[in-house]
């Protein structure tokens, strides 16, 4: 089924690079317009063609009204349609539940590269809420009341759940205005998983990286990810869940270009 999804496209500025191009995946509550802040133009600037993805339900893309229906699936779906509307199989950028997505994607497509920012782990959404149940059970309780839509944070009580202690709060503030509710269905997807139904990833070119001050997706999560995909995990420090948001986004982008750099891509 084929849906109005919306595709944000930033061409690269001058010299277009001869890379595939680079296909910007959000996280839950998100949309596309997380990676408008900072990395789009910062990697159009060296001559990617950049493009982000709003899920159904998210941002500019249909599906507001039936939202909490929507599953894993479906944005595996939208993905794939966002992908068939480019030039050229691109290199995915995802983002934590995006990177769910992306790793579901992978086991019935190929693409260039994939490169998965504080990703949902294969294993799912089970472990990092017991860590979070046992270890800070106030932090559980805060995210779980803004899931249902219950609870506004504060700024500062934001900051701690999503980004690294000395962000900006205009950063945060960002946030706070443009986040929306998420699919509960997506959310239980990512909850349920069945060990014994994960199926084969290809192999391919990758980067898994992790923030050393994120709450929600530790690194024994990004280890997890980085061995579905045959890797080893980088974790960077001083930065938050938002790694494209968070005050040392630019560190995160520069690691990304110099794999890019360096990595075979076609």
């Amino acid at each position: 089924m084929t849906i109005k999804l919306e595709l944000i496209h930033t061409p690269a500025a001058g010299a277009a690079s001869t890379m595939p191009p680079l296909l910007f995946v959000h996280g839950a509550f998100s949309s596309a317009s997380c990676w408008q802040q900072h990395f789009m133009p910062w990697f159009s600037a060296r001559g990617y063609d950049c493009w982000a993805l709003s899920f159904e339900g998210h941002g500019g893309s249909d599906g507001h009204a039936y939202l909490a229906a929507i599953s894993i699936d479906d944005y595996v779906g939208n993905l794939q349609q966002a992908i068939r509307q480019l030039p050229r199989p691109p290199i995915v950028i995802a983002h934590s539940m995006g990177g769910f997505v992306l790793q579901q994607y992978l086991t019935r497509h190929d693409l260039p590269g994939a490169v998965l920012l504080a990703s949902v782990p294969p294993s799912g959404l089970a472990g990092s809420s017991m860590r979070l149940m046992t270890q800070a059970p106030e932090l559980f309780m805060q995210l779980n009341l803004f899931q249902q839509g219950n609870y506004q944070p504060e700024l500062n009580e934001l900051r701690h759940m999503l980004f690294s202690d000395d962000a900006d709060l205009a950063a945060v503030d960002w946030v706070a205005h443009h986040s929306q509710t998420e699919s509960q269905r997506a959310i239980m997807d990512m909850t349920l998983v069945p060990p014994f139904l994960q199926r084969r990833i290809a192999s391919l070119p990758n980067l898994v990286l992790g923030a050393a001050a994120d709450q929600l997706i530790s690194p024994e999560d990004v280890t997890e990810t980085a061995a579905r995909f045959g890797s080893t995990p980088e974790i960077l420090p001083h930065i938050g869940h938002m790694m494209m948001l968070d005050n040392r986004w630019e560190q995160c982008a520069q690691r990304i270009e110099a794999w890019l750099a360096r990595t075979p891509l076609e």
